[in-house]
Order: C-alpha cells, then sequence, then structure tokens
C-alpha cells in the first residue's frame, strides 16, 4: 500500500505540473503535444522502472548470509546493522578482538529490543514495523593474513552454511599529507590493508562461492582514486584504490559465466575516522557540503546490494545528480557537520541512531518518503525546472532578461 501511494503521489506531482504547463502554455498546439507526450513517456518508463523495483524487493529469498570486513565502527558497522535490519545473517570482523566483540554485543541488544517491540523504529525502510530477525556473529580478522582469512571464511560456512555478500569494507589511511611525509610502516599498512587485502578476501571468497550451489556476490569498495584520477596529500590511498579497480576488472573477466559476481560500491564521502584522519580545516568545510553520516549511507547501499544480480555492476551512492544537488544547495549545508573553526558539531552515532528512530516513530510519511528512489525526487525537480523555463519563455514580462 505505501508503495502504491508513492506511485500515486508522484503521478499526481508530475499531472499538477502538467496541468500547469498546459493552462500557461497559451494552447499552442506544439507545445502541448510535447507537454502530454513528456508527461506519458515518463510515466510508462517511471511505472516500468517502479513495477522492477517492487518486484526484485519483495521476491528475494530468505534471510541472506553476510560477511563484511572492518565493519565494527564507520560504514562497516552501520552496513551490518542494515543488513540485520534486513533480517539477514552477518559476520563482522576487524583486527581487535575488543571491538568485535563489543560491536556484536551492541547489534545483539539491538536484535532482541527489536524482537521484543516488532514497530521499533530501527526496521529498515523495505521491512518497516517488522523486527530485526538476524543473526550476528563476530571474529577477528587482519584481512592482510591469509590464515586469518581463510579462518573468517570458515566461521562463515560453519555459522551459516554458505555466503551470499562478501564485502571488503577494511581500509586505512594515514591522514593528508605528501608521499615524501610518510614513513615505510605507513605506506606498507595502506597497501597491505587496502589492496593486497581485499586480493586475499577476494580470492577466498570466490574459492567458497564457487563450491557452493548457490550464487554469491563480492563488493570491493571504492574510494578516492579509484578512477585513476590524481589524489594529491593522499596518493597511497589514492594508489591502492586504483589498483583496486584493475583488479575489479581482471576479476570480472575471470569469473564470467560462474556463480561469482564481483561488484563494486562507492560509497562518497562518508563521515568516518578514515576520511577525518589528518582533515584540514579547508577540507572539514568541504565535508558540510557533500559528506553525509555512515548510517545514511548504509541505508542507501544495502537494498541495492540485497538485490543485485549478474556481474559487473557498479552501487553509489553519490551520484551525479546528487553531487550537482548537493553544489546547489550548498548554502544551506554551511555548519553542517563542522563549525567555522573546524569543530565537530554532529552528534554521536547512538544519538543519531536514538533520533532517527524518534522520527520515525512520530512520522509514518517520513518513513515512506525514504522508501523513495532517489532518482524519482531528481525527475521531479527536472520536471519542475523545464515547466518553468516554459512558462517563463512563453509568459510577457517587462523585466530585463526574463
Amino acid at each position: 500500500a505505501r508503495k502504491i501511494g508513492k506511485g500515486m503521489f508522484v503521478v499526481a506531482a508530475t499531472g499538477a505540473i502538467l496541468a500547469t504547463g498546459l493552462q500557461l502554455s497559451d494552447g499552442d498546439p506544439r507545445l502541448e503535444s510535447w507537454l502530454w507526450f513528456s508527461w506519458l513517456a515518463g510515466l510508462v518508463i517511471g511505472s516500468m522502472i517502479g513495477s522492477k523495483h517492487v518486484l526484485e524487493s519483495n521476491a528475494k529469498p530468505g534471510p541472506l548470509n553476510i560477511v563484511i570486513t572492518g565493519s565494527t565502527r564507520g560504514l562497516g558497522k552501520a552496513l551490518a546493522r542494515e543488513f540485520l535490519r534486513a533480517g539477514d545473517n552477518v559476520i563482522v570482523a576487524s583486527r581487535s578482538h575488543s571491538s568485535v566483540a563489543s560491536t556484536v554485543e551492541e547489534l545483539t541488544q539491538e536484535l532482541e529490543e527489536s524482537s521484543r517491540n516488532t514497530s521499533t523504529a530501527l526496521s529498515w525502510p523495505e521491512k518497516n514495523h517488522t523486527k530485526m530477525s538476524g543473526k550476528v556473529v563476530g571474529t577477528t580478522c587482519n584481512v592482510s593474513n591469509s590464515d586469518e582469512v581463510k579462518a573468517l571464511a570458515e566461521v562463515a560456512m560453519e555459522k551459516f552454511g554458505s555466503i551470499d555478500i562478501w564485502i571488503n569494507n577494511a581500509g586505512v589511511n594515514k591522514g593528508f599529507k605528501p608521499l615524501t611525509d610518510f614513513d615505510d610502516e605507513e605506506i606498507e599498512q595502506i597497501v597491505s590493508t587496502n589492496l593486497v587485502g581485499s586480493m586475499i578476501c577476494t580470492r577466498e571468497a570466490i574459492r567458497v562461492m564457487k563450491k557452493q550451489p548457490k550464487k554469491g556476490h563480492i563488493f570491493n569498495m571504492d574510494g578516492a582514486g579509484s578512477n585513476g584520477a590524481g589524489t594529491p596529500l593522499t596518493a597511497v590511498y589514492g594508489a591502492s584504490k586504483s589498483g583496486l579497480r584493475q583488479l575489479h576488472e581482471s576479476l570480472r573477466k575471470e569469473c564470467r559465466g560462474s556463480r561469482v559476481g564481483i561488484h563494486t560500491a562507492s560509497p562518497g564521502m562518508v563521515l568516518t575516522d578514515l576520511l577525518l584522519s589528518g582533515a584540514s580545516l579547508h577540507n572539514k568545510k568541504m565535508f558540510n557540503i557533500i559528506c553525509e553520516q555512515p548510517e545514511t549511507v548504509a541505508r542507501d547501499l544495502v537494498p541495492k546490494m540485497r538485490r543485485v544480480k549478474g556481474t559487473g555492476k557498479a552501487i553509489e551512492y553519490l551520484t551525479p545528480p546528487r553531487i550537482i544537488l548537493a553544489i546547489i544547495t550548498a548554502w544551506l549545508h554551511r555548519g553542517r557537520w563542522f563549525d567555522e573553526e573546524g569543530r565537530a558539531v554532529y552528534a554521536a552515532e547512538a544519538d543519531r541512531l536514538r533520533v532517527w528512530a524518534e522520527e520515525r516513530q512520530r512520522s509514518n510519511f517520513a518513513s515512506a518518503m525514504e522508501t523513495v528512489p532517489s532518482g524519482t525526487w531528481v525527475s521531479l525537480f527536472s520536471s519542475s525546472v523545464i515547466c518553468a523555463y516554459i512558462i517563463l519563455a512563453n509568459a510577457d514580462s517587462n523585466l530585463p532578461g526574463t
């Protein structure tokens, strides 16, 4: 019902724009024909895309089994929480035993609270008012150590019997500084975690998935430098991510026709320790415009990861329309995350989750709007701009430049 209501809202909104355009077209038959054609074409294409989205999101088979490296904080932890909200089973992994233990305990408590209250606000948008029914297991793993990665795969198979999605999220950055300021240990740690670690993890995931009866999907996280562009002051990190993109292209061809899907996930700029390490005041002012909290990014990425099919897909959060919208509305985001002196003004993780839960409990409309794909809002905005241009172009006005 929520999805049907969303569709009706979009149709009504675009219909209102169409009616306004027709009213102000001065009876020009060519202009009216163009408006009707554009509206009907958008309606048909949007219905096809929306139907595919609904079918894929609701016809997905039972709980999935997920492995996430580097998942005891930041984006990795947010991804784990979102998969659990979807009813999936999750393995969280990190080098620190204490971090793994505390993360498993925290997520387990959330699972128990959700079980006691099936209308908890932590239910993810696609399953609003349902309980978190997944299972979370933790294990220590240094991704650059092949024996520990093999042990991680064995734990996943022992606990869950198969791996549906493996996400190589573990990553390291050592601040913003010239290459000459990096010592040998820092360079080795960045490359061994970001590039070598992803290679080892991907290798083990492929070995497991080729043996299991059902298909599995592997996601490597993109980052600055993935496209080969220069990354001044983060040259080592950028080089490791550029190598990861080449690895993706090679493995995509190697695994063609197999049960293994090789994909990339691009979270954009996320407010995590990885990004903020060594950030300057200028960097932080830019972060106000383009960055998002881990929970926001995870809520967008997880449904896309769960629906992925085939191989070679690129799952993105910071899409071109989002970038354009962020730039256009930059003046609204001044001081959003950091003040003029660079001091953080955003809430801690626990407070963010609590506030978000309270807002969802107060507003079913806000909950429903979270299910609307970002492309829908971009399309509505674009339609409004086009109609505004038509109206202004045909309106009689004495204002210069109108």
